[in-house]
């Protein structure tokens, strides 16, 4: 299986709904209709949630872009 970058880790599985190395419920649907993964940071927002990176698989789209539409 195919492996892509999100961020600077270059480890996610292309179409692999169960990805291993996501973060905890990614993958998830992505609008063009293949996965969004996820990389988790140990960083947190103001929330205390951990800061995400994301990246579709296909379309390369974040979901930082996808909610600026």
């Amino acid at each position: 299986m195919a492996l892509f970058a999100v961020g600077e880790e270059r480890s996610r599985h292309v179409g692999d709904a169960h990805c291993p190395e996501c973060y905890e419920e990614y993958p998830e649907p992505c609008p063009c209709g293949r996965l969004m993964h996820a990389a988790g940071s140990a960083d947190q927002d103001a929330d205390g949630n951990a800061e995400l990176t994301t990246c579709c698989d296909r379309c390369g789209r974040s979901e930082d872009q996808l909610d600026a539409r």
